[in-house]
């Protein structure tokens, strides 16, 4: 018979860490001297979980008497310790014959518990369901370390870390914790060096043990606590920012960031639009190519190694990706720092330069000179890449087989009216037919969104619908052609623009991606 540990099993279906498991961890973090990542303590957790669940199992056993089987004989005052009556105690009062025409000869004993009761139990029985000799623990899954991670991992993790967040004397930096009042201190002298050597190197990043060995930063104590102490104080001295992925601590000068880095870029701010109508999901499906776009919560994510994607004009305009549920993974990401700095290689000439990653507003920010170099306008087709060299991301744009194409092109006014031609213009890359724009004149574009505040988005989606609608024989409108077109004026994710071609009483759904602006509205 293997005991079933309910109590145990409970814990692990509401875990949630309590004063004695921190007095646990900040006990191992003492004992080890070193900072632990939380994988690590949650596992220390869970070991001493267990380890503590089986002590109490053995106390309940230990010195109380012979473990109860009904197989077994027995003495009248013998005491006795009964598991399936939850390891209660009890002494053998009496000992009598037993009788049952379909069993073999066995006694029956009277046994008198702790708390006054009584029970007459069959003993000297070989053939019976629990004679199987108690295993305390045996096979259990509540007690399987290994089990208990591989299904509740993530779950428990963040309970953990949230846990730990919330304790003033438990630090974290690097993914990794340690007790505040243990930490090396580290004089301010060293940080106005650390500062100085990051201007002269241009910002940085550097690791923290070079910049360790460039301020002689000399210590008896433990180095991996005194690396920990350093990283610490620089992250709570607002000069300096973390840049590195996952597993990677870097440093750069925080006044030294690029600026729509530090800051998102105009192009890339949004106003959030109510949508009305739950069909519009639907409708992404029939967008002609990946549809990449960080504003979208509807985008569905992606595992593949290699994205292809056609460039929006407001990424375009600020040198920037989106990080968007589609590409994320491809990037490095981090869990605490809010910018990441990597390398850009365009895997057709090998060229590298530097990218950052900024976590919160969702986008990818190095590729102004790279989209210059290589004639990327709104629409070109980009194709980003998993790299084998940890840090870097492989990019490139194929090159197009033709000189020249028609495309719709933006022509602004002086009264900074919007309209749409089109114009013939030279191709360097591939494009998206559909979503490619031709942009004459980006400094009158630019006015436009400097004034983005007076716009009103619906009668800005009925005016390009409007300049959409000439530009087809049939006066049709393609909802990603409108939305193509609507970021050229304001930023704005597909599911609005679906929401108002599908809404909107001036326009008729003709199936698919394919609307019609009503006559008299043309």
């Amino acid at each position: 018979m293997v005991l079933s540990n309910t109590s145990l099993k409970n814990a692990w279906d509401d875990f949630h860490l309590d004063e004695g498991d921190i007095e646990f961890i900040y006990s191992v973090l003492l004992e080890k001297e070193i900072p632990l990542p939380a994988e690590a303590l949650l596992e220390a957790v869970i070991v001493n979980r267990i380890k503590s669940e089986k002590e109490a199992i053995l106390k309940k056993t230990k010195g109380k008497g012979k473990i109860y089987l009904p197989k077994d004989s027995y003495a009248v005052n013998e005491d006795l310790v009964f598991p399936s009556f939850d390891w209660k105690n009890g002494k053998v009062l009496e000992i009598r014959d037993g009788f049952n025409p379909e069993l073999e000869e066995f006694k029956v004993i009277k046994v008198e518990f702790e708390d006054g009761s009584t029970k007459e139990l069959a003993s000297s029985l070989s053939d019976h369901a629990l004679n199987t000799p108690v295993d305390l623990i045996g096979d259990d899954p509540a007690f399987d370390k290994d089990k208990i991670l591989s299904e509740h991992h993530v779950e428990f993790l963040t309970r953990l870390e949230e846990t730990l967040a919330e304790s003033d004397d438990l630090v974290q930096i690097a993914e990794a914790w340690f007790p505040r009042a243990l930490l090396v201190n580290i004089n301010g002298g060293y940080l106005n060096l650390i500062e100085a050597i990051l201007e002269e190197s241009g910002g940085g990043p550097m690791t923290t043990p070079a910049l360790m060995a460039q301020i002689e930063l000399n210590t008896t104590e433990n180095l991996k606590l005194t690396e920990f102490s350093l990283n610490l104080y620089l992250q709570e001295d607002e000069r300096f920012d973390e840049v590195g992925p996952s597993g990677e601590v870097l440093w750069y000068l925080h006044a030294m960031e690029p600026e729509d880095v530090k800051h998102q870029p105009l192009f890339l701010k949004y106003h959030s639009l109510n949508v009305e109508n739950l069909e519009t999901k639907q409708y992404l499906d029939l967008f002609e190519g990946t549809i990449i776009d960080e504003l979208e919560p509807e985008e569905p994510a992606s595992g593949a190694d290699s994205i292809k994607f056609s460039l929006l004009f407001p990424h375009w305009r600020s040198g920037t990706l989106p990080l968007s549920n589609s590409v994320v993974h491809i990037f490095p990401t981090a869990i605490e720092s809010p910018r990441i700095r990597f390398t850009f290689r365009d895997a057709n000439t090998d060229q590298e330069f530097n990218g950052w990653v900024v976590r919160k507003e969702r986008y990818v920010y190095g590729l102004k000179n790279w989209y210059e170099q290589n004639g990327i306008m709104p629409g070109s087709l980009i194709t980003v890449s998993r790299s084998d060299k940890p840090g870097e991301i492989l990019i490139h744009s194929d090159r197009s087989r033709q000189n020249k194409e028609w495309m719709k092109t933006v022509l602004v006014g002086t009264d900074k009216g919007i309209v749409f031609a089109m114009l013939k213009h030279p191709v360097e890359v591939d494009f998206n037919e559909r979503m490619t724009i031709a942009i004459p004149d980006e400094e009158s574009v630019d006015q436009v969104w400097q004034d983005r505040e007076k716009l009103n988005p619906d009668k800005i989606f009925l005016q390009i619908a409007r300049e959409l609608a000439k530009l087809n024989p049939q006066g049709h409108i393609h909802a990603q052609e409108m939305y193509a077109a609507i970021n050229v004026i304001f930023r704005c994710p597909p599911t609005p623009i679906l929401n108002f071609l599908l809404t909107s009483p001036n326009i008729q759904h003709l199936g698919d991606l394919y609307f019609h602006l009503k006559e008299g509205e043309n």
